[in-house]
């Protein structure tokens, strides 16, 4: 049986990434990996870091993991910032060291050799964080893309984009579901490319508080995405005592 668990944006929230942990055992999978921002945002970096580390599963790098170690002239709004001037501050040289080593993106073999890609935002341009909004933005990952499936993450926002070759689509059929009911699965078909956000761990942003992640079932050739509850409310009560802006624990509850 070859079943990966795939998680991505878990920003430093130790209540989601348990939950999520516990669901991935119950749903039997045999392996898992990260597709980066393990820290940022929440109260948690160093025991979410320690948690990943300790899981010994294929990592790549996502922004606010590069941007803890190199701080940049990046963009960001002030409340990330504070955030990310706090989360430096939590992390000892070690810990550092491990992020600043981390790849951007990687190719993963099964146990039953079959193959993957991750990455945090995209193939085409892994270091530029682009945000891949819709299936336009998705087309420019595809012609890097040489497995058939790829998962990322960056928006924190659950989609399928397929390529069939010569056009990139949004598949909105095969999510519906997980929007109606939490949880969502279907088969790649053949011959088409899937470029895949699973969603986030540790800050959902469409306008679903509950955590979200997802399954490879290389057996049954079958993709899973689904929600985990959490203790929402020990989130924020942790983010609030760490002194971090407000404005980070009030979303985790609506979502955004």
């Amino acid at each position: 049986m070859a079943k990966t668990a795939i998680i991505s944006d878990i920003h430093a929230n130790y209540h989601a990434l348990s939950a999520v942990i516990e669901d991935v055992r119950a749903m039997q999978c045999t392996d898992l990996v990260c597709l980066g921002d393990v820290v940022g945002y929440n109260a948690y970096p160093s025991e979410c870091l320690d948690y990943v580390r300790e899981l010994k599963c294929p990592v790549v790098k996502g922004n606010h993991d590069e941007e803890v170690v190199t701080p940049s002239k990046a963009r960001m709004n002030p409340v990330a910032r504070q955030a990310m001037d706090w989360t430096r501050g939590q992390l000892d040289a070690p810990r550092l060291r491990w992020l600043s080593l981390l790849q951007y993106q990687r190719i993963v073999r099964t146990d039953v050799g079959k193959t993957f890609s991750i990455v945090h935002s995209s193939l085409n341009h892994p270091k530029a964080w682009n945000y891949i909004i819709n299936a336009s933005d998705a087309s420019n990952n595809f012609p890097r893309q040489f497995s058939q499936m790829c998962f990322h993450g960056h928006t924190h926002v659950p989609k399928i984009f397929v390529w069939d070759g010569k056009h990139a689509e949004e598949d909105h059929d095969n999510l519906h579901p997980l929007y109606l009911n939490g949880y969502t699965e279907f088969q790649p078909l053949p011959n088409h490319k899937y470029f895949i956000n699973v969603g986030s761990v540790g800050q959902p942003r469409d306008s679903d508080p509950r955590a979200c992640y997802g399954i490879f079932d290389t057996d049954l050739n079958l993709v899973i995405i689904k929600r985990v509850e959490y203790d929402i409310r020990a989130a924020q009560d942790a983010i609030r005592a760490a002194n971090l802006p407000d404005y980070l624990a009030e979303r985790l509850e609506k979502g955004i």
